[in-house]
């Protein structure tokens, strides 16, 4: 049998799959080989080496290519609106350098040994909770926000035993975001997409996973709930008081803390108390504003080891013109 084709569409109506190499694909894929050549180079020389290089890098990118700086100058100086401008120009800069350090130790995760890694460089704190739910057999809501190397702190809870799975947006770029998942999946990480979260986050915490979720980002007006954060009302994912209070299980959250040795991390947990109202849509909000107000508290006591690099109030509550 002919089948007559005249362009792309009939092309691609016909079932043969088609790859269109377009100016963004191609602007990908050469991001993604600068990526692996720096990715080899990682690998082949030690992580401490490695992390001072990441250092040089975040400062190259804060005072010569100032990547998103105006944004965080921004934020920062919302958050912070009693600092001076040298103090916020100090943790801009080392935000920088920390978000760097965590970068490449996320891109490091083939070749560390993560049981020597975790006992040489790793200090836990407040692990009562999930060690209790683990030997239940039990399902957490794990809450981290960007804040410190949060893929190394996944890593090493995974190794330490705990059954860690996380929640994943898909990056723009598809060659870096298999990249990221084949590294996570390394470290015997699970992985559960956006996009399948309602039913596959209840299914994981029900078979007892601890289910980790980032919870610091704007979340739009479909999606998120305005909190205050930093005096500001900030549009909040209620993702994860949702699939806590949809399960009663135990809502723990997370930070990795970095160390002056910079190759040195505390990790810390908090369990949050929280009881139910009976009201949902007020019982989100209340828990939502808990687990915010605590990250909150560790961004102002680390203020360096936050993601100042998002437009975190992008989202305006009146619809008026958003600060960026």
């Amino acid at each position: 049998m002919e089948i007559k084709i005249d362009n792309f569409n009939d092309l691609r109506k016909s079932g043969v799959k088609v790859t269109v190499f377009t100016v963004k694909n191609i602007k990908y894929f050469a991001e993604f080989t600068i990526l692996l050549l720096a990715n080899f180079f990682i690998l082949l020389v030690p992580l401490k080496f490695s992390l001072w290089i990441g250092r040089r890098l975040g400062s190259i990118a804060f005072h010569m290519l100032k990547i998103r700086r105006d944004v965080v100058l921004k934020n920062l100086n919302l958050a912070f609106p009693n600092k001076s401008y040298s103090e916020i120009f100090s943790i801009a800069e080392r935000s920088y350098k920390n978000f760097a350090m965590s970068m490449i130790e996320l891109l490091s995760f083939p070749k560390l040994r993560m049981k020597d890694f975790l006992k040489n460089n790793i200090e836990f704190e407040g692990t009562e909770c999930l060690d209790n739910s683990f030997m239940k057999k039990e399902g957490v809501v794990l809450i981290a926000g960007h804040f410190g190397s949060w893929e190394l702190m996944g890593a090493v809870a995974r190794n330490k035993g705990y059954p860690i799975s996380f929640l994943v947006g898909q990056q723009h770029n598809i060659y870096v975001d298999n990249l990221l998942n084949f590294y996570r999946k390394l470290k015997n990480i699970g992985i559960i997409p956006l996009k399948m979260a309602l039913k596959s986050v209840i299914k994981a915490l029900k078979n007892g996973e601890f289910v980790a979720m980032l919870s610091d980002q704007d979340a739009g007006r479909r999606d998120g709930i305005f909190i205050n954060f930093f005096g500001k009302l900030a549009s909040t994912p209620k993702g994860p008081a949702v699939f806590a209070l949809h399960t009663d299980l135990p809502v723990v959250m997370g930070f990795c803390i970095r160390k002056p040795e910079k190759i040195r991390h505390k990790i810390k947990f908090v369990t949050l108390d929280f009881r139910k109202s009976g009201n949902n849509e007020k019982d989100i909000e209340a828990l939502t504003l808990k687990y915010t107000q605590i990250l909150e508290g560790f961004i102002k006591k680390y203020p360096d080891h936050w993601f100042w690099f998002h437009k975190r109030w992008k989202t305006t509550v009146d619809n008026t013109e958003n600060m960026y």
